[in-house]
């Protein structure tokens, strides 16, 4: 029997709704430092391919900010001396319109573009990966995964609307049904993103 029974798909698929400035990175506390970032603008690229701002770009075991994609971005906190102004610069060099994110476990990629004005900031990207996973999923797609990739997806649809604080919040949260960050299962930890191989606009979202 299929597994689908413990997840709950809503009604109808829609956006949530995008948080509002007061809610977005750019609260970051202001008592942190200014940030000189190690390679700032530079390394070893295709010629032509942009570059990525090193504050999203993934650099190893320890990112540069504490980003659980499941939560909204408000919950963002730096891991290094990052200044609050950082997120308010340019996402790629040179700067572009809009960028496309891609991650393995998703059927569907994540379109960052600008809040204001005409190219993508830090901060948009951080944005899109939230309001974007927070999309509803369909009992389609769900059937479209394996045996396994269900349990894993209804374990973490069962965890994010567990965590609210009170019954009540929890059964309204389980009431909006399965989301896209639950295709994710545990990789819910940004580590940033490397180039991708499907455009110089592309890049490919490490979670952990």
């Amino acid at each position: 029997m299929s597994s689908s029974r413990h997840v709950r798909f809503a009604e109808s698929v829609g956006y949530a709704a995008t948080p509002s400035p007061s809610h977005s990175v750019s609260s970051l506390p202001s008592s942190y430092g200014p940030w000189t970032p190690p390679n700032a603008f530079n390394g070893n690229l295709p010629l032509g391919a942009p570059m990525l701002h090193p504050v999203l770009s993934f650099a190893g075991p320890e990112p540069n900010v504490a980003f659980n994609i499941s939560l909204p971005v408000a919950n963002i906190r730096p891991m290094k001396n990052i200044a609050p102004s950082v997120l308010l610069e340019d996402a790629t060099f040179p700067r572009l319109p809009s960028l496309v994110l891609t991650h393995p476990r998703l059927f569907w990629t994540i379109t960052v573009e600008p809040a204001e004005g005409n190219f993508v900031l830090v901060r948009d990207v951080f944005n899109a990966i939230y309001t974007s996973l927070r999309q509803q999923a369909s009992a389609a797609e769900y059937e479209r995964l394996g045996s396994e990739a269900q349990r894993q997806v209804t374990k973490a649809f069962t965890k994010r609307y567990s965590r609210m604080p009170n019954a009540q919040s929890q059964t309204f949260e389980k009431s909006k049904g399965l989301k896209r960050v639950d295709f994710l299962g545990s990789m819910v930890t940004f580590m940033g993103l490397n180039q991708s191989q499907m455009g110089p606009n592309c890049w490919d979202l490490v979670l952990a």
